[in-house]
Protein backbone atom coordinates (compact mmCIF):
# COMPACT_ATOMS: atom_id res chain seq x y z
CA UNK A 1 0.00 0.00 0.00
CA UNK A 2 2.91 2.14 1.13
CA UNK A 3 4.47 1.43 -2.47
CA UNK A 4 1.15 1.75 -4.59
CA UNK A 5 1.17 5.53 -2.46
CA UNK A 6 4.75 6.44 -3.18
CA UNK A 7 4.67 5.40 -7.20
CA UNK A 8 1.08 8.02 -7.28
CA UNK A 9 2.86 10.51 -5.80
CA UNK A 10 5.73 10.09 -8.54
CA UNK A 11 3.68 10.14 -11.38
CA UNK A 12 2.08 13.04 -9.93
CA UNK A 13 5.36 14.87 -9.56
CA UNK A 14 6.71 13.48 -13.41
CA UNK A 15 2.94 15.27 -14.15
CA UNK A 16 3.45 18.63 -12.78
CA UNK A 17 7.32 18.24 -13.84
CA UNK A 18 6.05 17.88 -17.69
CA UNK A 19 3.87 20.50 -17.02
CA UNK A 20 6.19 22.91 -15.62
CA UNK A 21 8.41 22.21 -19.22
CA UNK A 22 5.22 22.61 -21.39
CA UNK A 23 7.27 25.42 -23.32
CA UNK A 24 10.49 22.95 -23.91
CA UNK A 25 8.42 20.50 -24.77
CA UNK A 26 6.23 22.37 -27.24
CA UNK A 27 9.18 23.85 -28.48
CA UNK A 28 10.81 20.68 -29.45
CA UNK A 29 7.54 19.03 -30.77
CA UNK A 30 7.06 21.95 -33.43
CA UNK A 31 10.86 21.52 -34.33
CA UNK A 32 9.75 17.69 -35.03
CA UNK A 33 6.85 18.87 -37.11
CA UNK A 34 8.73 20.82 -39.19
CA UNK A 35 11.63 18.57 -39.85
CA UNK A 36 9.39 15.84 -40.85
CA UNK A 37 7.63 18.32 -43.32
CA UNK A 38 10.75 19.54 -44.65
CA UNK A 39 12.30 15.84 -44.97
CA UNK A 40 9.21 14.95 -46.95
CA UNK A 41 9.04 17.93 -49.27
CA UNK A 42 12.89 18.40 -49.91
CA UNK A 43 14.63 15.26 -49.37
CA UNK A 44 12.30 12.20 -50.09
CA UNK A 45 12.01 11.13 -53.79
CA UNK A 46 8.64 12.05 -55.00
CA UNK A 47 7.46 8.67 -56.45
CA UNK A 48 4.78 7.77 -58.82
CA UNK A 49 3.13 3.65 -59.41
CA UNK A 50 2.00 2.40 -62.01
CA UNK A 51 -0.18 -1.13 -62.10
CA UNK A 52 -1.87 -3.58 -65.02
CA UNK A 53 -3.09 -6.75 -64.04
CA UNK A 54 -3.13 -9.88 -65.84
CA UNK A 55 -5.84 -12.97 -66.12
CA UNK A 56 -4.08 -16.56 -66.08
CA UNK A 57 -6.57 -19.01 -68.64
CA UNK A 58 -5.30 -22.35 -67.80
CA UNK A 59 -7.22 -23.82 -70.59
CA UNK A 60 -5.49 -24.85 -73.53
CA UNK A 61 -7.04 -22.52 -77.06
CA UNK A 62 -7.84 -25.77 -78.74
CA UNK A 63 -9.55 -27.01 -75.77
CA UNK A 64 -13.58 -27.31 -75.51
CA UNK A 65 -14.95 -25.82 -72.15
CA UNK A 66 -17.93 -26.05 -70.70
CA UNK A 67 -19.75 -22.80 -71.13
CA UNK A 68 -21.22 -20.53 -68.33
CA UNK A 69 -19.62 -22.56 -65.48
CA UNK A 70 -15.80 -22.64 -64.48
CA UNK A 71 -14.70 -25.76 -63.23
CA UNK A 72 -12.66 -26.03 -59.46
CA UNK A 73 -10.08 -27.75 -61.43
CA UNK A 74 -9.28 -25.44 -63.79
CA UNK A 75 -9.54 -22.55 -60.84
CA UNK A 76 -6.87 -24.64 -58.57
CA UNK A 77 -4.67 -25.03 -62.08
CA UNK A 78 -4.71 -21.70 -62.91
CA UNK A 79 -3.67 -20.20 -59.68
CA UNK A 80 -0.63 -23.01 -59.78
CA UNK A 81 0.29 -21.51 -63.24
CA UNK A 82 -0.08 -18.22 -61.84
CA UNK A 83 2.62 -18.49 -59.07
CA UNK A 84 4.64 -20.15 -62.09
CA UNK A 85 4.00 -17.03 -64.10
CA UNK A 86 5.51 -14.73 -61.63
CA UNK A 87 8.76 -16.96 -61.12
CA UNK A 88 9.50 -16.46 -65.19
CA UNK A 89 8.04 -12.43 -64.99
CA UNK A 90 10.93 -12.06 -62.49
CA UNK A 91 13.77 -13.64 -64.23
CA UNK A 92 16.22 -11.29 -66.35
CA UNK A 93 15.30 -12.08 -69.82
CA UNK A 94 11.95 -9.73 -69.27
CA UNK A 95 13.54 -7.30 -67.87
CA UNK A 96 16.76 -7.19 -70.12
CA UNK A 97 13.89 -7.28 -73.18
CA UNK A 98 12.09 -3.92 -70.81
CA UNK A 99 15.42 -2.27 -71.03
CA UNK A 100 15.25 -2.69 -74.34
CA UNK A 101 12.08 -1.21 -75.47
CA UNK A 102 12.27 1.70 -73.29
CA UNK A 103 15.66 2.88 -75.17
CA UNK A 104 13.11 2.64 -78.13
CA UNK A 105 10.29 4.72 -76.08
CA UNK A 106 12.50 7.31 -74.20
CA UNK A 107 15.12 9.61 -74.54
CA UNK A 108 18.23 8.43 -72.60
CA UNK A 109 18.85 11.60 -70.83
CA UNK A 110 15.31 10.76 -69.54
CA UNK A 111 16.27 7.09 -68.73
CA UNK A 112 18.81 8.34 -66.98
CA UNK A 113 17.49 10.88 -64.54
CA UNK A 114 15.78 7.13 -63.19
CA UNK A 115 18.45 4.48 -64.09
CA UNK A 116 21.93 4.02 -63.85
CA UNK A 117 22.32 3.52 -67.67
CA UNK A 118 25.82 1.27 -68.91
CA UNK A 119 27.16 0.67 -72.44
CA UNK A 120 27.88 -3.01 -73.35
CA UNK A 121 28.94 -3.26 -77.06
CA UNK A 122 28.51 0.77 -77.24
CA UNK A 123 24.22 0.37 -77.05
CA UNK A 124 23.19 1.54 -73.81
CA UNK A 125 21.06 -1.05 -71.54
CA UNK A 126 19.74 -0.90 -68.01
CA UNK A 127 20.61 -3.40 -66.01
CA UNK A 128 18.13 -6.28 -65.07
CA UNK A 129 18.08 -5.90 -61.46
CA UNK A 130 17.85 -2.17 -61.29
CA UNK A 131 14.22 -2.31 -63.23
CA UNK A 132 13.87 -5.47 -61.28
CA UNK A 133 13.98 -3.43 -58.31
CA UNK A 134 11.08 -1.08 -59.23
CA UNK A 135 9.07 -3.76 -60.25
CA UNK A 136 6.54 -5.79 -58.03
CA UNK A 137 4.64 -8.76 -59.82
CA UNK A 138 2.36 -10.79 -57.39
CA UNK A 139 -1.17 -12.46 -57.34
CA UNK A 140 -4.16 -10.51 -56.46
CA UNK A 141 -5.23 -12.64 -53.36
CA UNK A 142 -4.32 -15.53 -54.07
CA UNK A 143 -6.13 -15.77 -56.87
CA UNK A 144 -5.41 -16.34 -60.87
CA UNK A 145 -4.67 -12.71 -61.58
CA UNK A 146 -1.69 -11.38 -61.52
CA UNK A 147 -0.69 -7.75 -60.57
CA UNK A 148 2.15 -5.73 -62.16
CA UNK A 149 3.55 -2.23 -60.44
CA UNK A 150 6.02 -0.08 -61.30
CA UNK A 151 7.17 2.63 -59.33
CA UNK A 152 9.73 4.73 -60.27
CA UNK A 153 10.48 8.93 -60.31
CA UNK A 154 8.83 9.11 -63.80
CA UNK A 155 4.44 8.65 -63.99
CA UNK A 156 4.71 7.81 -67.41
CA UNK A 157 7.92 5.89 -67.35
CA UNK A 158 6.25 3.28 -64.24
CA UNK A 159 3.31 3.27 -66.96
CA UNK A 160 5.26 1.63 -69.35
CA UNK A 161 7.40 -0.77 -67.63
CA UNK A 162 4.09 -2.01 -66.68
CA UNK A 163 2.64 -2.14 -70.07
CA UNK A 164 5.94 -3.56 -71.64
CA UNK A 165 5.94 -6.39 -69.27
CA UNK A 166 2.32 -7.38 -70.28
CA UNK A 167 3.24 -7.35 -73.67
CA UNK A 168 6.22 -9.28 -73.28
CA UNK A 169 3.85 -11.54 -70.79
CA UNK A 170 1.79 -13.42 -73.32
CA UNK A 171 4.10 -15.23 -76.16
CA UNK A 172 6.84 -15.77 -73.48
CA UNK A 173 4.90 -17.48 -70.98
CA UNK A 174 3.45 -19.59 -73.38
CA UNK A 175 6.51 -20.72 -74.71
CA UNK A 176 8.26 -21.61 -71.66
CA UNK A 177 5.26 -23.70 -69.78
CA UNK A 178 3.40 -24.45 -72.79
CA UNK A 179 0.54 -24.26 -70.94
CA UNK A 180 -2.17 -21.98 -70.15
CA UNK A 181 -2.42 -18.18 -71.81
CA UNK A 182 -2.51 -14.73 -69.97
CA UNK A 183 -4.42 -11.76 -71.39
CA UNK A 184 -3.97 -8.29 -69.92
CA UNK A 185 -7.11 -6.70 -68.28
CA UNK A 186 -7.11 -2.79 -68.76
CA UNK A 187 -3.82 -0.79 -69.41
CA UNK A 188 -1.60 0.50 -67.50
CA UNK A 189 -2.30 4.43 -66.40
CA UNK A 190 0.20 7.48 -66.13
CA UNK A 191 -0.43 8.37 -62.29
CA UNK A 192 -2.32 11.56 -62.40
CA UNK A 193 -0.49 12.06 -58.78
CA UNK A 194 2.56 10.87 -56.37
CA UNK A 195 2.15 7.48 -54.30
CA UNK A 196 5.30 8.87 -51.99
CA UNK A 197 6.08 10.37 -49.86
CA UNK A 198 3.05 11.02 -47.96
CA UNK A 199 4.13 14.11 -46.55
CA UNK A 200 0.79 14.23 -44.05
CA UNK A 201 2.26 10.79 -42.58
CA UNK A 202 6.17 11.71 -42.30
CA UNK A 203 4.96 15.21 -40.51
CA UNK A 204 2.68 13.46 -38.24
CA UNK A 205 5.99 10.81 -37.36
CA UNK A 206 7.87 14.46 -36.98
CA UNK A 207 5.41 15.42 -34.43
CA UNK A 208 5.53 12.35 -32.65
CA UNK A 209 9.50 12.32 -32.72
CA UNK A 210 9.80 15.87 -31.17
CA UNK A 211 7.54 15.16 -28.43
CA UNK A 212 8.67 12.28 -27.09
CA UNK A 213 12.41 13.23 -27.22
CA UNK A 214 11.55 16.48 -25.35
CA UNK A 215 9.77 13.86 -22.67
CA UNK A 216 12.18 11.70 -22.81
CA UNK A 217 15.13 14.53 -22.12
CA UNK A 218 13.26 16.42 -19.39
CA UNK A 219 12.47 13.08 -17.68
CA UNK A 220 15.89 11.37 -17.49
CA UNK A 221 17.31 15.06 -16.41
CA UNK A 222 14.65 15.04 -13.65
CA UNK A 223 16.15 11.50 -12.49
CA UNK A 224 19.59 12.33 -13.05
CA UNK A 225 19.61 15.32 -10.58
CA UNK A 226 20.91 14.32 -7.65
CA UNK A 227 20.84 17.77 -5.91
CA UNK A 228 18.77 18.40 -2.62
CA UNK A 229 16.31 21.06 -3.21
CA UNK A 230 13.24 20.91 -0.25
CA UNK A 231 12.91 19.35 3.08
CA UNK A 232 10.60 16.79 1.42
CA UNK A 233 13.97 15.42 -1.17
CA UNK A 234 15.67 15.22 2.24
CA UNK A 235 13.37 12.78 3.66
CA UNK A 236 12.89 10.60 1.28
CA UNK A 237 16.40 10.24 0.64
CA UNK A 238 17.64 9.72 4.14
CA UNK A 239 14.56 8.71 5.75
CA UNK A 240 16.25 7.51 8.71
CA UNK A 241 18.10 10.82 9.13
CA UNK A 242 16.18 13.36 11.79
CA UNK A 243 15.70 16.68 10.35
CA UNK A 244 16.80 19.01 13.45
CA UNK A 245 16.01 22.51 11.37
CA UNK A 246 15.20 23.90 8.21
CA UNK A 247 16.97 27.09 7.15
CA UNK A 248 14.63 29.41 4.65
CA UNK A 249 16.24 30.87 1.67
CA UNK A 250 15.22 34.75 2.67
CA UNK A 251 15.78 35.42 -0.88
CA UNK A 252 13.11 33.40 -2.51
Amino acid sequence: MENEKSMEIDLREIFYLLLSRLPFILLLTVIGTIAGFAYAKLVMPVLYTSSISIYVNNANENAVAEQDRAQAADIQASKALASTYIVILNDDIVYDKVSEMLFEEYDIRDLEKVFNVSYKDSEPYISAGQIRSRVNISSVNDTEVIQITSTTENASLSAAICSDIAAIAPDLLTRVTKAGSVESIGSAKVPSGPSAPNVKKVTALGLLVGMVISIAIVIISFLLDTRIKSAEDFKKRFSDVPVLAEIPDLLA
